[in-house]
């Protein structure tokens, strides 16, 4: 079951790189990279997709990052801000999520995270 597993995923992420520089240039909607989308992130992230694409990015590189490290900083990744290392500690460890939710909690916006952090990142 495992070795199924690594081959499909390995067969999806060699298929989206194949032309992701077309990609990138053209910006198609939907196809397979919309379905994907959709399916890992949901409709809203499917939409924005389908209507903004990856910015400068090509779509495996921008799909991972929102993949593994959130839609919303796919966003920001494709609007060209910065991966944060709070970002990279989600993927890590279970406290980050935890900080997240008591900085979210705390009424933390994106004007209070650019000041402490700095506008490359939020």
């Amino acid at each position: 079951m495992k070795k199924v597993l690594v081959c499909v995923l390995a067969g999806l992420l060699l298929g989206s790189t194949i032309g992701s520089g077309v990609q990138a240039a053209e910006h198609p909607r939907g196809g397979f990279p919309g379905f994907l989308t959709g399916c890992c992130f949901g409709l809203r992230m499917g939409a924005d997709y389908n209507d903004f694409g990856t910015g400068q990015r090509d779509f495996l590189s921008w799909f991972l990052v929102g993949f593994f490290l959130g839609p919303q900083t796919a966003i920001d990744y494709r609007e060209g801000k910065d991966i944060h290392w709070r970002d990279i500690g989600r993927v890590l460890c279970v406290l980050f999520p935890v900080w997240d939710a008591f900085d979210a909690a705390s009424g933390k916006g994106r004007q209070e995270l650019r000041q402490e952090y700095g506008a490359s990142y939020y």
